[in-house]
């Protein structure tokens, strides 16, 4: 297994300016493979640190059919194996789209990873998981 390793620029994307410690975040496709190596100086929505450094989000027709990141569709589910104290609360858009699942899912549109609290040298893991 490889690990390719980018930069911090997809935090840069997002419309927060709050600044925080380095978190490193580790996706991993659900039937292992490649990691992707993200790492976050200020708070930023989870789905945007993987769009942003190409993360396989999305697959088949959800590429087109998602819902943008308003937390209607569900697609964007990843289980986090590692670090979910880093993240935001659970939104109730993630309760209703959630329900049954396991508190380790959550949607990446409605996670904010990073902030001022976050610890220096964060690390976050991040399972992507398949298509439903």
């Amino acid at each position: 297994m490889s690990v390719r390793r980018v930069s911090a620029r997809a935090s840069r994307r997002t419309a927060l300016s709050v600044r925080a410690s380095l978190v490193t975040v580790t996706f991993t496709p659900f039937g292992g493979g490649d990691s992707i190596v993200s790492e976050v100086t200020k708070a930023s929505v989870l789905r945007e640190v993987a769009l942003g450094d190409t993360v396989p989000l999305y697959s088949g027709m959800s590429k087109l059919m998602n819902c943008g990141g308003n937390g209607n569709c569900g697609t964007c589910r990843v289980i986090i194996t590692e670090g979910a104290e880093l993240l935001s609360e659970r939104t109730d858009a993630e309760r209703r789209k959630l329900k049954g699942k396991g508190e380790d899912n959550r949607l990446a549109c409605q996670c904010l990873v990073g902030g001022p609290d976050a610890p220096e040298l964060a690390q976050l893991k991040v399972t992507v998981t398949p298509p439903k």
